[in-house]
């Protein structure tokens, strides 16, 4: 599975009034631009989409709003963001949307800094036994990853709530099926036949199999739009970080490769706009 990224250094032409999400300055420049690729992947209306768009970073941090409206970004400031997608045809240099934009939050300019491409099929990490995961914009976790299967159709009837804690269960069983979802037939976990069964055997033997040996975390409240009557619609997810000890060496490669995948297009819901960014890390 390939995965392309593009790095962007992000200039204010005018004074910048970011969105509660900032990610949704670049979703304006890709909506309004001739790519077509770009655009399609953005649009998609699926569980799993194969394109992330970060949020704006300013001096090395993301930009988001728990509720209140950020402040405003002076005119002449540099941000920075990226943009990932998992496609295997697709030629990097789609990526570069370099150029000057007038946006409803300002005016931009957009350089394309870097193109990263990654074969994440062959991807360990260097992770031999212990991991952190950072969680670097709120993750949201729905409770309903975990239902089992033939439960699955019931589980509409449930409300929808978030898990606030990193749960092996719902980020493995989450990831496989993520994995499945964008890849070819011959790449899918464990086999071309693999469903919904074999995410909820991973996630149910993930808490048997990853041990926390250490945390720091919290909740965070993100706005991630608005809904049809005008307010302010906020899902609670959790930021921070985890160290991981696995102790199955037959699950570990499994692990590992999902966790390539996260490294680059995240975890949870909302990942398309910048929630779930993540850093993965072996630790020696």
């Amino acid at each position: 599975m390939i995965i392309i990224r593009g790095y962007y250094e992000i200039q204010c032409v005018t004074d910048l009034v970011p969105p509660p999400l900032t990610s949704k300055v670049i979703k304006y420049v890709i909506e309004g631009h001739t790519n077509s690729i770009l655009k399609e992947l953005t649009s998609q209306i699926r569980p799993f989409k194969s394109i992330q768009l970060s949020p704006l970073f300013l001096k090395g941090k993301p930009l988001y709003s728990a509720g209140s409206p950020l402040p405003t970004i002076t005119k002449g400031s540099i941000l920075n963001c990226w943009i990932t997608l998992a496609h295997n045809d697709a030629n990097p240099r789609i990526l570069d949307i370099s150029d000057t934009y007038r946006t409803p939050y300002g005016t931009v300019k957009i350089k394309l800094t870097e193109i990263e491409v990654a074969n994440i099929t062959e991807e360990t990490l260097g992770i031999e036994k212990v991991f952190k995961i950072e969680f670097i914009t709120p993750t949201v976790l729905t409770a309903k990853y975990m239902i089992p299967p033939p439960l699955k159709v019931k589980s509409h009837k449930l409300p929808e709530k978030h898990k606030l804690l990193p749960q092996p269960s719902f980020i493995f069983s989450y990831l496989l099926r993520f994995w499945n979802s964008i890849a070819g037939p011959d790449e899918r976990i464990p086999g071309p036949a693999a469903g919904d069964w074999e995410a909820y055997k991973l996630g149910r033997l993930a808490d048997v199999t990853l041990i926390e040996i250490d945390y720091r975390l919290r909740p965070e409240t993100v706005v991630v739009g608005r809904d049809s009557k005008g307010r302010l619609r906020k899902v609670r997810g959790f930021t921070g970080w985890v160290i991981y000890e696995c102790l199955s060496k037959k699950l570990l490669p499994i692990y590992s490769r999902l966790l390539g995948l996260a490294n680059y297009l995240g975890i949870g819901r909302s990942r398309g706009i910048g929630l779930g960014l993540v850093r993965v890390r072996a630790i020696t």
